[in-house]
């Protein structure tokens, strides 16, 4: 039993090291770079060697995943993109931690998602975009996996403005509401209209002959333009975030008993602390 419990403190200890080292900001501003190099890096390099000129504003990121369409870089792209993903999963980390003072449901629901996004990111790139044979029984396993990373990380990136907003963090919540709701309106606006073009054939024509050289119109316009709003919301989440994130609220520290209070401002910064010692 007493081994048992020390490799559980053991335990408690690294972890308690680890988030501490996650927290400093030049480990952050280390991890952006490679998550910058290694997603924009590896797939601007693959997009350079890619045969049929590759024109992000028109061809979707999977192009470049594709043995089909890739054959002799695909794998770059994918260790590329796997590589970011997995650097983001400290960030995802971050993120809760950072969060929860103000909300721990929403700040859990928020770095839940973006792990969740990273997951379905990593096995969207072991997973070959093809349309001919079935994986697991689902036919374009691909297109399922990216679109549910997609989604995780908008609904992450949803509640992590939520928090913004409720903790006035003002600075912070328009920063992310602009890279979260831009690429998000644009992408329902052009599904919408495909869609439209599908229910009613007679305004197929009209709108296709109208959009057909907008970017707007694209998919993979919205795919970049969405990885690099996430990638911003990354960097806001790094540099504008306020540092002492864990001072307790004056109405969470005004309902709690004379002898718990004196135990929670010894857990918090000083400022909190000589701000405790201030109420009645």
């Amino acid at each position: 039993m007493l081994p048992l419990i020390c490799v559980g403190l053991r335990c408690a200890l690294w972890r308690a090291n680890l988030g501490a080292m996650l927290d400093r900001k030049p480990v952050l501003v280390m991890l952006l770079g490679l998550i910058f190099l290694s997603f924009f890096g590896t797939l601007g390099v693959s997009a350079a060697m890619f045969s049929d000129n590759y024109d992000w504003r028109y061809r979707v990121i999977s192009n470049l995943l594709s043995p089909r369409d890739n054959p002799h870089h695909y794998w770059l792209s994918a260790c590329g993109i796997s590589l970011a993903a997995l650097l983001m999963l400290p960030l995802a980390g971050y993120l809760r931690r950072h969060l929860e003072i103000t909300s721990p449901r929403a700040a859990l629901v928020s770095g839940g998602a973006f792990a969740a996004g990273t997951v379905a990111l990593i096995c969207a790139c072991l997973v070959v975009p093809q349309h001919v044979h079935a994986v697991l029984g689902i036919r374009r396993l691909h297109e399922l996996l990216a679109r549910s990373s997609a989604a995780f990380m908008a609904i992450g990136m949803l509640f992590g403005c939520w928090c913004a907003w409720k903790g006035r963090k003002r600075g912070l919540f328009w920063t992310w509401s602009l890279a979260t709701l831009v690429p998000l309106v644009g992408l329902f606006c052009s599904e919408c209209l495909l869609l439209l073009t599908r229910l009613e054939p007679s305004w197929a024509m009209p709108i296709r002959g109208a959009l057909r050289h907008s970017v707007f119109w694209h998919l993979g316009f919205w795919e970049w333009t969405g990885a690099a709003a996430v990638f911003v919301f990354l960097c806001a989440a790094v540099f504008l975030m306020p540092r002492q994130e864990t001072q307790l609220p004056r109405t969470r520290l005004a309902k709690l008993p004379p002898g718990r209070l004196k135990l929670a401002a010894a857990d918090v910064s000083p400022q909190s602390r000589r701000f405790s010692e201030e109420l009645p």
